[in-house]
This record gives C-alpha cells, structure tokens and sequence, in this order.
C-alpha cells in the first residue's frame, strides 16, 4: 500500500475530504498545528511547507490505525500521549484498498493494513502522527 508519493499529491488524493478548521498562530519551524475543529483542538504535524498559515484553513487530515476494534460510542478525537490518538466514529467508506473515510466528528483519511467494514463504529487508537495536509479549498 502506497501511503504517499508527496504531501501535495495526497493532498491531492483525497482533498475531496478536507475539513475546514481556525490554525491558531505557532512560532516557525513549529512541526505541530493548532487546529480548532468541530471535533476540538487537535495538534497534527503539519506537512506543508512553512510557515505554516493562520485563520480559515483547509485541511485533511489523516492517521494510521495502530489498533481498532468495533464498539458504538459517541464521535471523538482526544490526543494520547506520545503522538497517538484515540479515536471514537464510523467506518464511512472505503475510498481507495487500504483507505477509509472515518467520521470523528471531523472527516479523517485513516490507512488501515486490516479491512475495515463500512458503517461500522470503531474505536481506533492511532500511530503517531496525526497528520495535515493542507488544501486548496477543496472541502466537500
């Protein structure tokens, strides 16, 4: 499974995906964004070019599963420590082998080397790092 060639061709990929979020102003060469989210603060490492922008920005966001398991409970997305989350929603679609849409309260792109079904909820904790790919406005 072909995770990316580049920032801006995943970006490309799967920038149907994006969720608006506020970036928050961080210091330059700060790896990590602030993002305000309809899912909360979250903290992705960003992988645009810096300096990173402040505002309305686009976003997708996207994590690898380290473990899941299905189990009903409310959307969510809390940081763990060491760069994992943990992450509470439903299995929207498969958008590609190996990729899944995943609602958390916010739109994410998660890689999984095990099948995931669709419509399922799960609970997924996360390699580290979350990541963000910033767009060009593409949000659906």
């Amino acid at each position: 499974m072909t995770y990316e060639e580049s920032p801006e061709a995943f970006a490309e990929r799967f920038g149907d995906h994006a969720v608006g979020v506020e970036l928050l102003p961080q210091p330059l060469g700060y790896p990590l964004l602030e993002a305000v989210t309809p899912a909360g603060i979250l903290y992705p490492f960003d992988r645009g070019a810096p300096p990173a922008p402040t505002g309305q920005v686009d976003l997708v966001l996207h994590a690898t599963v380290e473990t899941f398991r299905y189990r009903q409970g409310a959307s969510a997305a809390r940081p763990l420590s060491g760069g994992r989350y943990l992450l509470n929603g439903r299995v929207r679609s498969e958008l590609e082998p190996g990729f899944y849409l995943l609602d958390c309260g916010v739109p994410l792109v998660l890689a999984s080397e095990e099948p995931l079904e669709s419509g399922m909820d799960i609970e997924v904790t996360t390699e580290p790092p979350l990541m963000a790919f910033r767009t060009e406005g593409r949000r659906a």
